[in-house]
This record gives structure tokens, sequence and C-alpha cells, in this order.
């Protein structure tokens, strides 16, 4: 059965319908928000209603958010100009792979658009025209009319296009005003296509490039299936049901209509036909009302001797609405809400409004899934269609502010537009379980590791660096390595520290089994590039790896790290601290010269020369030193340069520390035993060879850095990371700390941050990311599973995310823990 679509006619963002109307279409720029952030949310909403009060002088509007295709596969083809060419074959499978399994997890991936329609008033028309000018716009819109009502076709509109052009001119300031632009001619094709393949596989880019007027309307529309449509197109078939919103309760705060359908787990549509009323017509029905509520008051004032609550506050409502139509731009608007979902499959279109009905009713809103009135609602949604009403009790009737209250472009979108998927956006604060949470979203989360300090428009940070923080055994390290793997497969050249030496085990193990190579070739062409180097102060070719004499070839930087590790060793307080201090920078000084000349040298030799001096207690300090160097981790860092320094060439490095003794994140640095001193001044020569590796300016390069709250536990610790920090603002370096305390680090410091739950620090994790300190807020920490986290985005958004890894056969690369049969089994009674 064939419909007549509104569309008489399009030129650009403006379209002539069948009556003569024209409306310009615009695109608006959703607004990122979490579901508790109460000053954004008011933010929107008030930015909502200043608009629908320009409106005022247009009178009918459309509002209409729709699931656009994502493009994955075209954002996941632009990341193969960052694919490393020695693995290029590789990062192609898993880019492809990704789009393969979120295709079919998702059918068609989505991510909402927001598109508003407003009728151009006919008395606006070229106003800034002379007279004469003025006067033939209105009569080729007066022809315009006369030919329809004749039945008559006119093939050529440019001229009747024209004539809106300066009114659509004032309106696009507008427009601008809330960072909504005009659709090209090509989107506006589209949107207007798009209703006749909803539900069906299709390129948007193909739709747009290659559809004409005339083929928008290409479909087969019947109406016989009970409270569904089936729409047949050279597109495919698709089945879609309309559902309207009938009753929202007197009290309209909190109605987040297009926020808050965007939580089911298949494509959802929000249409909005809206009109203003006029003030006579408003005020006429309100004082009709207002008698019908003053009788029933006196009525039952007498009969009852009390009156019922809901004719109070009937009353009280009528008083507001009456003293609100007092301001001259406070008009009613009469609305209609229309809920859209489709299905591959009459059945499962039906199962997605039934169960977009019962989400519906769980938020107090009432919606019908109409039986007889399906293809009318959707003939009434068509972009250029005026609200027309088929039934009063869908009518809405509201303020602005609560046509406002339906948060029109509202999302809660997080991560990069280009990169590699690491999970998935939970808008819930109760989920059964984590799997439970990934199986009900929509929104997919992407990452691109090296984009912080692009200077990408509308990003808030210029920092590289990323934060992942968190209590252990939630998921930091799971996280960790998968961007790490990612990276290697990218023009990176990667460095992790790995104290606990977890990767080893995991990737080694797993080149093992041949497996891995029958079935996963591409997966074992990475982890083969991945060198792992072991510093083992008991194999004397790994002394003074670190050593600073040896790593650095500026005598300033040489000197500080020098001065770094010995003093995390060594107290000069006491009776001959300035002398001892004195004596050993001036043996720095010495030391660095005679390398400066050609010497082999390290940093025993500074000690050595502290031995040898003539003041004792110099000797003697130098003497101790020397003793706790001894059989001891510090021999990587303190040698005589007769071994080479840690090489800074290899592209991929997992950099582990044998009998390395870190303390506990709790303990205060003066109950450090001297083994977990000599450690942590192990990390601080870590941090610095960090700094080294990433401070070319020709490579791309980012750092790994484990057990990274040790840098906070001192002076010393602090000046390293600082250092460290400062190589990515100026190279194209990205650093990623992994920490347990959020609240260790300034949030000015990371561009990009994943905060895993901290138990005891809830507050610490909502200060950080800046959202507000609420009960709502605390449980959605609370109520975080392992693998789920807080993320901030490069562009200040803020979420929720449930970490995912799409490949089985990374699995034994990131398990941390094994899991038991008896474990296995706990599950399975839960």
């Amino acid at each position: 059965m064939a419909i007549q679509t509104p569309m008489k006619a399009i030129q650009n963002n403006l379209l002539l319908n069948q009556l003569d109307e024209m409306w310009a279409y615009y695109r608006l720029r959703s607004t990122s928000l979490m579901e508790f952030d109460d000053k954004k949310i008011a933010g929107q909403k008030n930015k909502m209603e200043r608009f629908l009060e320009e409106m005022n002088s247009y009178k009918s509007i459309h509002l209409w958010e729709y699931p656009q295709d994502a493009q994955l596969e075209n954002r996941l083809q632009e990341l193969e100009s960052d694919f490393a060419d020695d693995v290029f074959s590789s990062g192609k499978y898993y880019a492809d792979e990704t789009a393969h399994i979120l295709k079919g997890r998702l059918g068609m991936p989505s991510k909402p658009d927001f598109v508003i329609g407003v009728r151009l008033p006919t008395n606006s028309i070229s106003l800034e025209q002379g007279i004469k000018e003025n006067l033939h716009s209105l009569a080729l819109t007066a022809n315009a009319h006369i030919m329809n009502l004749l039945n008559l076709e006119r093939i050529v509109y440019s001229d009747i296009f024209e004539a809106y052009e300066d009114a659509e001119e004032n309106l696009l300031s507008t427009m601008l005003s809330i960072q909504a632009e005009r659709l090209t001619q090509k989107e506006m094709m589209y949107i207007n296509r798009y209703a006749f393949i909803r539900g069906m596989a299709h390129d948007k880019d193909i739709v747009r490039e290659n559809m004409k007027v005339a083929d928008i309307t290409n479909t087969v529309i019947s109406p016989k299936y009970h409270k569904c449509l089936k729409l047949t197109a050279p597109e495919g078939e698709s089945y879609v049901s309309l559902l309207t919103v009938d009753d929202m309760g007197d009290d309209m705060s909190q109605m987040h209509l297009f926020y808050d359908l965007q939580k089911l787990p298949f494509p959802v549509e929000l249409s909005i036909k809206a009109t203003i009323e006029s003030k006579g017509t408003t005020k006429s029905g309100i004082g009709f009302k207002d008698t019908q509520i003053n009788e029933k008051i006196a009525e039952q004032a007498e009969t009852k001797r009390y009156v019922d609550t809901d004719v109070v506050e009937a009353s009280e409502m009528t008083q507001y609405l009456q003293e609100s139509l007092k301001n001259e731009t406070t008009y009613l608007w009469n609305w209609i809400a229309t809920i859209i979902v489709t299905g591959s499959t009459k059945k499962e279109a039906l199962m997605n409004a039934k169960l977009a009905q019962n989400y519906m009713k769980d938020l107090g809103v009432s919606c019908k899934i109409p039986v007889a009135d399906q293809l009318q609602l959707f003939y009434r949604n068509l972009p250029g269609k005026e609200l027309e009403y088929l039934n009063k009790d869908w009518q809405q009737k509201t303020l602005r502010d609560g046509l406002a209250e339906t948060l029109f472009g509202a999302t809660a979108d997080l991560g990069n537009k280009i990169g590699w998927h690491i999970g998935w956006i939970d808008r819930n604060i109760y989920n059964l379980d984590i799997k439970s949470a990934i199986a009900n979203s929509r929104d997919f989360v992407l990452f691109h590791p090296m984009l912080g300090n692009q200077q990408i428009a509308r990003t808030l940070t210029k920092s590289p660096h990323i934060l992942i923080s968190g209590d252990t055994g939630e998921g930091k390290t799971f996280l960790s390595t998968v961007i790490y793997i990612y990276a290697c497969m990218m023009k990176i050249k990667t460095l992790f520290i790995d104290p606990k030496k977890d990767r080893r085990k995991h990737i080694e193990g797993l080149l093992q089994q041949d497996w891995l190579y029958e079935e996963y070739p591409l997966f074992a062409n990475v982890l083969e590039k991945i060198q792992f180097v072991t510093l083992d102060a008991n194999n004397a070719k790994n002394w003074g790896a670190l050593d600073p004499v040896q790593l650095f070839d500026d005598s300033r930087n040489a000197k500080e790290m020098i001065e770094i590790i010995i003093n995390q060793v060594y107290d000069f307080s006491g009776e001959h601290k300035d002398v001892i201090e004195l004596a050993f920078l001036q043996s720095i000084k010495e030391v660095l010269n005679r390398k400066a000349i050609g010497e082999t040298v390290g940093t025993v030799d500074v000690i050595r020369g502290m031995q040898n001096h003539s003041n004792e207690a110099v000797s003697n300090a130098g003497k101790l030193l020397l003793g706790k160097i001894e059989d001891s981790i510090l021999k990587l860092l303190v040698h005589d340069g007769s071994n080479p320094a840690l090489s800074l060439e290899q592209a991929r490095t997992v950099l582990e520390v044998e009998n390395l003794d870190l303390p506990d994140s709790e303990t205060s640095m003066e109950d450090y035993t001297p083994s977990q001193l000599a450690s942590s001044a192990v990390m601080f020569a870590l941090g610095r060879f960090c700094e080294l590796f990433g401070a070319n300016s020709e490579e791309r390069t980012m750092e790994f850095m484990d057990e990274a709250w040790i840098f906070n536990t001192t002076q010393q610790g602090r000046k390293v990371k600082k250092s460290m920090r400062r190589v990515g603002r100026s190279q194209e370096n990205a650093m990623v700390f992994m920490t347990q305390k959020i609240s260790d680090e300034d949030t000015s410091n990371f561009g990009t941050a994943f905060a895993f739950k901290e138990s005891e620090a809830i507050p610490d994790m909502l200060c950080w990311m800046k959202m507000a300190d609420t009960e709502e807020n605390h449980d959605l920490v609370l109520n975080m599973y392992q693998g789920q986290c807080l993320y901030r985005d490069l562009y200040g958004h803020v979420g929720k995310v449930s970490i995912e890894c799409l490949f089985d056969e990374w699995q034994d690369t990131l398990k941390t823990v094994k899991k038991t049969n008896v474990a296995r089994a706990e599950e399975a009674y839960l």
C-alpha cells in the first residue's frame, strides 16, 4: 500500500510540503552527560527552554532522535594509517573483526542523531525586500497554494525556496546558539528516506549519494499486521511498531524521554511534533476549566465538607498556568510524542514495542501501541508534517519547561570517535553482573591511546597521559594489558614497566601453545614482537643497566638522578651533614667531568671518591654506601660503566626487575626496610628511563608504569614523576600510570582517566572525576563490578564503563587470577 509523503520538494535544508508550507531542518550537536549530573542536566534544559522561547514566532517544530548508523567500519578503517608495518595484517584483522563482532551483536551499530525541524511562517517571507519584491514573493506562495487546491503539479520550485531564504537565514542564528547546524541536501534526502527503510541494513553514504527525490518513497508499506507495519524496499524488509506517549502524569520533572529511551538494548526513535497554542485559545480553555474546578470545589465543600486532593491540585495548576501566561513570551505547547521501534520479524518488532512500553511504565509514563492507527502515525511523523491529532488522549499540553524536560539532544556518549573497542557504557546503577551490563548496552566505547596532545577540536585537555587507578583486583591489569596490545599493533614505540612480572608468564606461556599459531597466527605475530627484558642484580651483565652516568648524556640530568638514588637509601642528616653532602656533590662533579673526557666511569666511582676522601666522616659515608650496594638490587643503578646502559631502541618492550621488593601502598616510608628503600630507588630510575624513552620527538612513544603509586611516597619520587609527565606535553609521548589511589594524582596531569572502584575512597573518586558527591553517585560506584570503572575521556565526559576484550584468543594473556572449578560451581548456583 503506497502512502504519500508530506515532502513535495527539497533544496538544501529546506523542505516544501504538500500544503506549501516550508520547513527548515537542522542537526543538533549532542551533549554528553551522566544521569545524575544535576548541574549539567539543568544547563541542557535551560538551553532548550531559551530555544523554545525563540520558537514563539515559528509556532510548529519537529524534534526527532533516530539511531544513525555509527559507520563503525569507516571509523576502524581510519585507524589503518596508524598500524605498524610489521604487524599491519594483524591490526587490519582485529579492526575488521571488531566491526564483525559488534555488528553481530547490535545489528547496525548506531549513535543517536538529533534533528530539529522548524516551520517557517509565511508572514516572514522577504520582510527586508522592497514592497514590490515582497508582493511577488507572497504571490508565489499564493499561486503554489492555488495549484495545490487544483491538484496541479509544479515542476520547478526554486523561486519559492528563494522566497524563504531570508527567513531561514534569520532562523539560523537561533539554531547556531544551541549548536545546531543546517542539514545538507544529501542529508535531507537521507532523513526523508530513512523513515521508509528504518530497521533495514543499509549504508548511509550509499543511500545519500544515489538518492533521487522520486526514490524517497520507494517502499511498500503493509498495514495488515496487528500493531505494526511491514516495510518492503530495495534495501530489504523490516517491521515497524509505533507507540504513543499517553499519560505522563501531572509532574513532568525528570521525564527525560529522549535520554532514557537510549538505555533500551535495541534501536529506538522518538519523534515529537509540537505546536504553540494561541493565547486566546489557551485563556478560553483555562477559564472554562477554572469554572469547572471552582464549581466542583464548592460542591464538595458543601456535600463532603472537604475537597479532594486531586481537585485542589488541579486548582493550583490552573492558577499557576494563569499566572505564567501573563508573561507575553509564555505560551502553551501542544505536542505528541511517538516512540518507534523495529524488528527483522513481526515478532521481534512487537516484542521490542512491549519492552519499550513496560520500560516507560517503570518510569511513570503510560504508552499505547495503537492497533488501527499505525499507518496514520507513520505518516504523521514524517519530516515536514504538521502536528495532527488522531486521539486527544495522546496530546500533551505543557509550557516550554515541560517540553525541555524531555532532554532533547542529551546522550551518554564517551570515548574517542576513532579508536579500538574497549567496552560498553553502563547507564544503570544496578545490574545483575557485568555480563548483563554488557548485554544490555548498545553504547560501545572506542579508545585511541595517542590523541591527547593533538589539539583536537572540543577536547578539554592537552595532556596525553592516562591514569588507571583502583583497588587491587578491580581490573587495572586487564585494561592496561588490552591497551598495551592495541598499542603494539600501532606505530607506537612501547615500554611496559612490569614490577609484578605478570605479563611475561601469560604471554610466553601462550606462545608455547601450538593452537595459537594454527588458529590465530595474526595474534601470535603481535605477541612474538614483544621483547621481554628482565633486570636481575644477580646477573653481572645487568649491573649498571640503569646507572645515571651511563643513561644520561647531559651532566645535569645525570647529577639529578644520582642524587635521587642516593637520597633514597642514605640519610644525609646528622652532625656532619654539610661536609658529607658537599663531598658527595663534589665527587659527582668529578666523575661526570671524567666521563666528559672519555673515561669509563659510573655512579660507583662517585661513592669510591667519597670512600677515599681525607675526611673521616665522608669516608665512612662512602664505605656505608658501598656496603648498601653490595649484594643488593642497587647494583642495577650503581656500577663502574663497564656494562652498557639499557637500550632505548627496541620497539616493544616489557621490562621486569627480579627480586623487586616494593612495600605495600599503605606502608609509611619511615617503616620501609632497606630492601624496600633500594627497590623504590630502582623504580625511580625506571621512571627516568621512561622519560628518556619518550624524549625522541621523531618517534611516537608510550610508556606503561605499573605500581606508579611508589612515586608519591617521597619527594624524590614526586620529582621523577613530574619530569616524566613533562616529556609528553612537548613530544609525541604518552604515559600510562597504574596506581591504587586516585587522590594521589592531580586531575590536570591526565587527559584520560579510568577509575576502578576504591571502596574506602568513593568521595575521592567522585571529586577527582568532578561528579557530585550524592547518594546516587555513591551507589553508582559502590555497585560497580570487577571490570567496571568510571571513565573520563578527552572531551571531559564521564561515565561508567564495562571493560571488555572482544577476542577469545586474548583471554589467556589477560587473566590475572585462574578461576578454580569450585569457583565456577559457585557461579552456577547464583
